[in-house]
């Protein structure tokens, strides 16, 4: 048997070895964090179903002891990712006896599989092992699964997406540390997976609908060169994830102020959901009311300064003002327009601005003066500096002294 190898199974195959090679790294160094073992999983599950195609690319498939190998990990991807996305979002999931449920039809699955491959044992005749595989209705079967495995994939993307669209409202409505992860990557990585999902559809249909093989497998192609591509994105954007402890748990202590009953949550988007709905919500129509706490929490930032304080969040400054943060989330929402956390990023900006503006100072450092203005560390600062202004600290420092 002639094992053959083309510029795909080349692509392919590099694909895999990035896969594996993050894969050892993250089980060296990082596995005591459940959203890096979770990766791991996901890594190793990407790799399996690139081999699996290699299997029948490159000829092994007439192999008698690989052909019904059992491979089919269609169906444990979808519940890893929205695991993964729950370690990352919330710090204090963590996988108990139930969610292992969300495994059941990748296990039926497997079960079936692991069921044809030791039938097929019995002989290592390849048309004997194809009958005994029609037997038990191998190509129906597996076009089910697949079907399933696709509207699991829809399914899942749907809720891991909302997740992070809550994670990310509750981040810049409550809280200002700019050390907490905004996760911009995640939003760019579920495009990502959508655009897969796409591709999968593309290539599943020609197959069951129109029956089309003079170019089944070049789509196929392109959806497998794809999933390795993304397999080396997720891996990289994965494992420089910071897991500063600390940080996780002012997370997660904050999370659990601002969301009810945050410990019995299982990784459900609509108990998060429901936690946050205000029970006494701002009634619009009060507009002097709105003025009224607008003037407050303006008094606040430019009298009092509030935002020079780095942990400041929606609840002590609800606490401050004597308002429930609900509402004013919803005050400032409404009538400047922004987040919360934009807000007072804008004010400690501002506040950077006017020092670097004044004459030079040899008591503080460039992070420094981030430090005293509010910020958390040195590279939030001048992200978010940037973000503002288009130009980092040290440039827009220099700008000014040259117009003086």
């Amino acid at each position: 048997m002639a094992i053959t190898f083309s510029l795909f199974e080349v692509a392919l195959l590099i694909g895999i070895t990035q896969g594996f090679v993050m894969s050892g790294l993250l089980g060296l160094y990082k596995r005591q964090f459940l959203n890096k073992r979770l990766l791991l999983a996901i890594l190793l599950v990407f790799n399996l179903l690139c081999i699996k195609l290699l299997i029948h690319t490159t000829g092994l498939w007439k192999t008698p002891y690989l052909r019904y190998f059992p491979l089919g990990f269609e169906l444990a991807i979808q519940p890893l990712i929205w695991f993964y996305v729950n370690s990352l979002v919330y710090p204090a999931f963590r996988l108990t006896l139930r969610h292992w449920f969300h495994f059941l039809p990748f296990a039926l699955s497997l079960g079936y599989a692991f069921t044809i491959y030791l039938a097929t044992l019995s002989t290592t005749v390849l048309h004997q092992k194809d009958a005994i595989a029609n037997g038990f209705a191998f190509n129906s079967v597996k076009q089910v699964e697949e079907a399933l495995a696709i509207l699991s994939a829809v399914t899942y993307w749907l809720a891991g997406a909302k997740l992070i669209r809550q994670y990310r409202r509750w981040l810049f409505d409550k809280t200002t540390n700019t050390d907490y992860p905004t996760y911009t990557w995640l939003i760019q990585l579920a495009w990502l997976f959508c655009l897969l999902i796409g591709l999968w559809v593309a290539a599943f249909l020609p197959d069951t609908r129109w029956h089309t093989p003079g170019w089944t497998f070049a789509h196929w192609q392109v959806f497998f060169l794809y999933l390795a591509a993304l397999v080396y994105y997720l891996g990289f954007r994965g494992y420089g994830v910071p897991d500063d402890r600390v940080i996780r748990q002012q997370i997660d202590h904050q999370q659990s102020k601002s969301w009810s009953e945050p410990r019995n949550w299982a990784g459900s988007p609509t108990a998060i959901h429901s936690a946050q709905t205000d029970t006494h919500p701002l009634r619009w129509e009060e507009d002097a009311k709105q003025d009224l706490i607008k003037n407050r929490i303006l008094w606040a930032l430019q009298e009092k300064k509030l935002y020079l304080d780095p942990e400041l969040s929606i609840q002590k400054l609800a606490d401050e003002l004597g308002y429930s943060a609900s509402v004013l989330s919803k005050v400032i929402n409404r009538t400047f327009g922004k987040s919360f956390r934009t807000l007072i990023n804008e004010y400690r900006v501002e506040a950077v601005k006017d020092l670097l503006s004044g004459p030079p100072s040899s008591q503080f450092s460039l992070a420094g003066i981030g430090f005293e203005c509010g910020f958390n560390s040195e590279a939030s600062f001048y992200r978010i500096f940037k973000s503002f202004t288009g130009v980092s600290p040290k440039v827009f420092a220099e700008q000014k002294q040259e117009l003086t």
